[in-house]
């Protein structure tokens, strides 16, 4: 019988590409479940052609995504793939990783060995052994431990261009593009300079200066 293990995770940030990465699972941590999975308990991995873990959505193999690296570490169950953007569900579900709503992941398995102990008052399963199927993307999760570290943003073009156009310097146009105007701050004073009061309104700058929207 096909188990499965809730993780939430964060997106930090995104590019062009899908990538992401982060912990599918993490060792010895009990989950809402009352789940706990021991270090280095995926013993078997049915992988896809590519030696890859296979990625879908709501553990719909009929909806896959993409495939990740993955490798057990002391932490738990680390993944780094890429979500195929070309594939048209795939890329609305990408797009909700990217403002937070799709924002937890889940491990499909089957449980080889396993036994129940008493931990912190609790009756927990300990997953000794399993055999590792595919990755999901779903709404919600169940251990509070797990995160998507990020997901890769190329943003070089965005910086270059507030450099060349805007005048700021290399370190102020990478805090712009990562944090957002409020990140640019000159002479260490506390008040926007008159750059920052004309990023406020960053449609038009984009329009204007960039031809895109936001």
């Amino acid at each position: 019988m096909l188990s499965k293990l809730d993780c939430p995770f964060e997106v930090k940030a995104a590019d062009d590409a899908g990538n992401f990465e982060g912990y599918a699972a993490v060792f010895e941590n009990v989950d809402l479940g009352d789940d706990v999975i021991v270090k280095g308990a995926f013993t078997s991995v049915k992988t896809a052609r590519n030696g890859k873990l296979k990625l879908a959505l709501y553990h719909d193999l009929t909806r896959l995504v993409g495939t990740a690296d993955f490798n057990q570490d002391d932490h738990g169950l680390y993944v780094k793939g890429q979500v195929n953007l070309k594939v048209s569900y795939a890329r609305d579900a990408y797009e909700l990783m990217k403002d937070g709503s799709l924002d937890s992941m889940s491990i499909g398995f089957n449980t080889l060995e396993a036994d129940f102990q008493q931990r912190a008052g609790r009756q927990v399963r300990v997953i000794k052994s399993a055999e590792l199927w595919e990755a999901s993307f779903v709404p919600f999760g169940m251990n509070p431990d797990a995160q998507v570290l990020s997901v890769k943003s190329d943003i070089r073009l965005f910086e270059s261009a507030l450099r060349e156009r805007m005048g700021l310097s290399q370190k102020e146009a990478a805090a712009v593009a990562s944090l957002g105007y409020p990140a640019l701050r000159r002479d260490g004073g506390s008040e926007a300079t008159a750059i920052v009061e004309e990023l406020k309104d960053i449609s038009t700058l984009f329009a204007n200066h960039f031809g895109v929207s936001p």
